[in-house]
């Protein structure tokens, strides 16, 4: 099911567990309603699967024969009532662990998300009405929402010690990680280049190349004899980069025409290349730096891995917890 209308800003927990505690907008308004399920004694109606579920509807193609819609359209109604099922079980929960969040608390958390995104109270409305379609208000309650489903995940792990042993991420994991995902990263040798370009016209003749060739093999001489390659390059060279005393930033192998890439990476770094022939004229090439791309350090990546790790397990925790919740649960489905 398509939730992306659904994702908060910032909201690293709403981003783990919104499939499964997303809640249902209010019910609109129908001239036939019905129940669909009973969950512990609380019943959920047609209208609240009809209304999460109608986003997902309205993006089925048009095109789509009429019996593969409504196949489409039933599983989509199935999986809403899913998320409205899970996130009964959840709200029960928080209510028998007579869980609240304050005002203060949820001002202090959209403070936080302002922050980390860099926006003013203004600029969160706007991206709020602009991307969910949401007042501020409607953004506070969601996020009380989050808040208190996040203290009720946090107070089954404390007192859970097998649930908390599933989230821990130990240095093992994140070495295992790394390997797995950096180690196996093909290193790229790049160098950074500079070049000073005498151009040949298409059809030239034999005796106008010889001509060219002799004023490029002056220049080469100049840099010989210790002349300033930057300054060369923007009195002689005949390319754009001239103006930049010839530089051509990094490039990697194959990014370049064939001679001049095979010439660029056979330099030493601070080399200046004999003069080299390709479609586009006579170049003369200095290399200033080569670098090789490969794996991260493990010391520049090992927080990034656990944190993925630990979203990764938190996630598995959660669906196994509500899946277990669904199974003592008193369930009655009728869609």
């Amino acid at each position: 099911m398509n939730q992306a209308r659904r994702r908060t800003i910032g909201s690293a927990w709403l981003a783990a567990a919104a499939v499964l505690l997303s809640l249902a907008p209010a019910a609109a308004a129908r001239l036939v309603d019905r129940v669909v399920a009973v969950v512990n004694g609380e019943v959920i109606l047609w209208s609240e699967v009809d209304a999460l579920a109608a986003a997902s509807i309205a993006e089925i193609p048009a095109a789509l024969p009429p019996d593969q819609a409504a196949t489409r359209q039933g599983e989509i109604r199935r999986q809403a009532l899913d998320t409205l099922i899970d996130s009964l079980l959840v709200r029960q929960q928080i209510r028998e662990a007579k869980i609240t969040v304050s005002d203060e608390e949820v001002d202090a958390e959209i403070k936080r998300v302002m922050e980390l995104n860099k926006l003013s109270e203004q600029q969160l409305v706007e991206a709020l009405k602009l991307h969910e379609g949401k007042t501020l208000v409607q953004f506070k309650e969601d996020r009380r929402k989050d808040m208190e489903q996040q203290k009720l995940i946090d107070l089954q792990i404390r007192s859970n010690p097998e649930l908390k042993g599933r989230l821990q991420v130990g240095e093992k994991d994140v070495e295992e990680a790394y390997r797995s995902q950096y180690q196996s990263v093909t290193s790229t040798e790049k160098v950074r280049a500079r070049h000073i370009l005498f151009t040949l016209a298409a059809g030239i003749s034999a005796e106008e190349e010889a001509k060219v060739r002799a004023r490029a093999e002056e220049v080469l001489k100049q840099l010989r004899a210790g002349g300033a390659f930057e300054e060369l390059a923007k009195q002689h060279s005949e390319d754009p980069s001239g103006a930049l005393g010839g530089d051509l930033g990094f490039f990697r192998r194959g990014d370049m025409v064939g001679e001049f890439d095979t010439q660029a990476f056979s330099l030493k770094k601070g080399e200046i290349s004999d003069l080299v022939r390709t479609p586009y004229g006579f170049h003369i090439i200095q290399v200033t730096d080569r670098v090789t791309e490969g794996p991260r350090p493990l010391a520049e990546v090992a927080n990034e891995i656990r944190g993925r790790l630990q979203r990764e397990r938190f996630m598995r925790v959660l669906q196994d917890w509500v899946a277990d919740l669904r199974t003592k649960a008193t369930l009655a489905i009728k869609l």
